[in-house]
This record gives structure tokens, C-alpha cells and sequence, in this order.
């Protein structure tokens, strides 16, 4: 499929588009209250002039402000915000084109839904943003109702950092054979044993920072509502009990050999569920390797291939 690429060069009408300036030096004798005077950067000013531009806000020489009425820079200021989010609708839009499936519903989209979707897409202007929900539009066109208005709203508020750390999770989750929703399994606990009191052995943990997901990344997801809140436990596992986990394109089948065991991981919410098959997923090569070792002192650990995977699963 060709995909849709946008162009590097800037298409925004001319009153929209930033207009690069020269940055000025500060007031000649600016002084602090100590009567020493400020060292302020040239970018400082060259990112000041752009902003202020941008919000349509045009600054003059002489006096600071600009010299049109007041009521004409408000109409200055709202016909540039109309273009940028009539020209974030078109691109969102026009990107979705991309992502056309094969096979698609004979129900429509529910106009309502549509609608709602237009009004916050009209501000989403972070080019990776617009991909992601370029995605969700060609996903409701194909199987209308697959994406909720919470959905749209908690995805509206998401800065570009958190829709970065949702990626990085996304790329680490895994769906087992007992239930289908996406988790991150990061611990293996023994129940409390005379064995274990006497070993010492009874809990082994991943630290998932290695695998370029924070904690205050997860904390993040957990306030944007696509984690849940608490990490979550298994069931216990008895000895010779079997449990399959889906990581992207790898199958591990994996047999307890003791009993008392317990996973730990953390569950992604419906509304991150929602979004997770819209990811694209990095390969995680590290992380599939450390948790293979993770489970291995506890678990008899077996790479599935596609066609063993897929008669296991139907057993």
C-alpha cells in the first residue's frame, strides 16, 4: 500500500506560516534590581518572535505592541487559529487514506461520533499524534464502534512524552492463554514456604527502566487512565500448571515446576486496549531474553513456534 507521506516544506497559508525573523538584542542599559545588566540569549528572543507569531501576536520596534486596534489583532488571531486547525483536520484526514484495510463493515460511522471526533482533531498538530489518529479514524471506518468517545477524549489530553511512554509499554505488553488483555509482566513470587524461609529465594523482579519504560512513565499511564492503577497479581500456579504469553511474534510456553507461584505484572486499562493495536511496536529482543531468565528458576520455558502456538491454543 503507498502510503501518504507529508511534506517536509511547510503548506501552511502564508498568514499562518511562522515567518522567520532576526533575533533582537535586548533594551540597550536593561538593568535587575542589583543594577547589573541582563545577558539574555539571542534564542531566547528568536523562539519569543516565532511563539508570538504564531499566536498572532506581532510585536513592533518602537512601543512593544502592534498598532492595530485591538478588536482587528483578535480577528488577526482567530482567522490564523481557524487555518491551523482546519489544516490539522485535512492532514489527519488525508493521512487516514493510509491505513485503509481490506475488509470493511457495511455499518456507518455513527455521525454523532464523527462529529466529536472532528472538533478535537482540529487541534492535534504534533505530526505523530496526527498518524495515531489518522489510525483511529480508518479503524472506525472499517468496524465503526471500535473506539469509544472516552477513548478520544483521554487520547485528546495526551501529551506527545506520555504518547511516547504508551509506545514503549505497548512494545513490552503481553496477552496470555488465560486472558487476552495487555499486561507487563515484571515478577515471579513463591508463596511462603519453609522452603523459601530457608533459601531465601521467593520473589525475582525485572527493573523495566532497562527496557526504557520509567516508573514515572508508568505512574503517567496510571494517571491518563490506560494502566490500571495497582500492579496486579495471578492466580496461583501449581506445580505442572501451564500458562502461554504472547509477546508480539513470540510464543513462550511456560510449565511450573513448583507450586505457589504467583505473576506480577501490570494491566492495561479498556481504554488502552483501545489503542494498543494502533502501535507500532518495537522489537524487544532484550526484554524477551530477561524474561525468559526471569521465569526459568520457577517455570520450564519453551519458544513456540507459529503452528505449535496455534494447536496448544486450541487444545
Amino acid at each position: 500500500m503507498t502510503k501518504l507521506t507529508v511534506p517536509k516544506a511547510s503548506t501552511e497559508p502564508a498568514s499562518v506560516r511562522p515567518v522567520p525573523v532576526k533575533a533582537s538584542p535586548p533594551p540597550a542599559g536593561t538593568k535587575t534590581p542589583k543594577g547589573n545588566k541582563v545577558k539574555r540569549s539571542p534564542r531566547f528572543y528568536t523562539k519569543f518572535k516565532r511563539l508570538s507569531t504564531y499566536a498572532g501576536v506581532q510585536l513592533s520596534q518602537q512601543s512593544g505592541l502592534d498598532q492595530l486596534p485591538l478588536t482587528q489583532r483578535l480577528q488577526r488571531r482567530l482567522r490564523m487559529q481557524q487555518e491551523r486547525q482546519q489544516l490539522n483536520l485535512e492532514r489527519i484526514i488525508a493521512l487516514s487514506a493510509d491505513y485503509a484495510p481490506e475488509h470493511v463493515s457495511e455499518r456507518e460511522v455513527d455521525p454523532d461520533w464523527f462529529h466529536h471526533y472532528c472538533e478535537l482533531a482540529l487541534n492535534i498538530a504534533n505530526p505523530g499524534m496526527q498518524q495515531l489518529w489518522a489510525k483511529i479514524l480508518a479503524c472506525e471506518i472499517a468496524t465503526p464502534g471500535q473506539f469509544s468517545l472516552k477513548t478520544l477524549y483521554v487520547l485528546k489530553k495526551m501529551s506527545h512524552k506520555e504518547a511516547l511512554a504508551l509506545q514503549q509499554a505497548a512494545s513490552l505488553s503481553c496477552r496470555s492463554s488465560v486472558e487476552g488483555s495487555g499486561r507487563i509482566y515484571f515478577a515471579v513470587l513463591r508463596r511462603p514456604s519453609l522452603l523459601r524461609l530457608i533459601t531465601g529465594r521467593g520473589k525475582a523482579m525485572l527493573n523495566l527502566s532497562q527496557y526504557r519504560l520509567s516508573y514515572p512513565d508508568i505512574l503517567s499511564l496510571m494517571d491518563t487512565g490506560l494502566l490500571h492503577h495497582e500492579e496486579i497479581e495471578s492466580g496461583e500456579l501449581s506445580k505442572g500448571d501451564s500458562i502461554q504469553l504472547t509477546i508480539q511474534q513470540q510464543r513462550l510456553q511456560c510449565t511450573a515446576i513448583q507450586s505457589g507461584l504467583v505473576l506480577h505484572y501490570y494491566k492495561f486499562s479498556p481504554l488502552g486496549d483501545e489503542l494498543l493495536p494502533l502501535l507500532t511496536l518495537q522489537p524487544q529482543p532484550l526484554y524477551l531474553e530477561a524474561l525468559q531468565q526471569l521465569l526459568s528458576p520457577f517455570f520450564v520455558v519453551k519458544r513456540l513456534q507459529q503452528a505449535e502456538a496455534d494447536t496448544n491454543a486450541s487444545d
